[in-house]
């Protein structure tokens, strides 16, 4: 009975308060109401900064696209079956002028890595030969790819890079194989997961950005395709530049250096 009359007692304080202090009450939702408008100009403006950002990551990648319009005919399609022929021996010809050495990258509109990564390929791109010089002769070249470009072969079912990939399916499996032997994955930047998604052709689950770095030259350790990985680590656009130094050289952390 005690406790009983102590919760009823708990419960007639609580009614008189509200009672009481009715008058209150429509202050205080008042003031809420206000604080929610005074805070929309700052949300409005953290979200158009956002976009913005987006908006310009997407603008610097569309530079370097190869468009998937025209299926089997398309930029895509005809840069990623060169770089998979010429990565397997065949004699083909470099109609792109891409050089021996470049990133292919698979990026995509709303994608906040790919967004994250963009500085370190500007400052990389803008200091190529400069403060970043690869100490060959070799020249910058980027290949971009939207995973959600729209084109007039998109279908209900199908994207257009649904499709593309269901097409270069031995290329996907074939680049996976070369990520689980790369000394980048090897050291620990690399997650397994993330290379099954390539070699199962999951276009579901595929990540932006995927970056794969073609390297022709003879001291490349896979002709051709010789990196893949998922993001640019450093906590700089400056540092994200000199991780993709290392990866053009095959130093660093994509080196042997770091597995021994």
């Amino acid at each position: 009975m005690i406790v009983l009359r102590a919760i009823g007692a708990f419960f007639v304080r609580i009614w008189r308060w509200i009672k009481e202090t009715a008058w209150v009450q429509p202050l205080l939702i008042v003031g809420v109401i206000f604080g929610i408008i005074f805070s929309i100009p700052s949300i409005v403006n953290g979200i158009k900064g956002l976009n913005e950002k987006l908006s310009s990551s997407e603008t610097y990648y569309r530079q370097f696209q190869y468009s998937l319009a025209g299926g089997e005919s398309s930029q895509a399609d005809k840069v990623t079956d060169y770089i998979y022929k010429k990565s397997n021996g065949e004699d083909v010809t470099d109609e792109f002028g891409l050089g021996n050495k470049f990133f292919l990258v698979f990026v995509s509109e709303s994608c906040s890595v790919c967004n994250d990564v963009k500085g370190g390929f500007e400052v990389f791109k803008d200091n190529f030969n400069g403060t970043f010089n690869p100490k060959d002769d070799s020249s910058y070249n980027m290949v971009t790819i939207f995973t959600d470009e729209v084109t007039s072969e998109t279908t209900t079912k199908e994207t257009a890079f649904v499709q593309y990939m269901n097409r270069h399916d031995e290329f996907f499996e074939y680049a996976a194989g070369v990520g689980y032997n790369t000394d980048y994955y090897l050291n620990g930047f690399v997650k397994k997961d993330d290379l099954q998604v390539v070699e199962q052709v999951d276009p579901k689950n595929f990540l932006t950005p995927t970056i794969i770095f073609v390297d022709f030259t003879e001291t490349s350790p896979e002709l051709g395709v010789s990196e893949i990985f998922f993001g640019v680590t450093g906590d700089s656009d400056y540092k994200k530049a000199e991780t993709l130094l290392d990866c053009w050289k095959h130093e660093g952390d994509f080196s042997k250096e770091k597995t021994k």
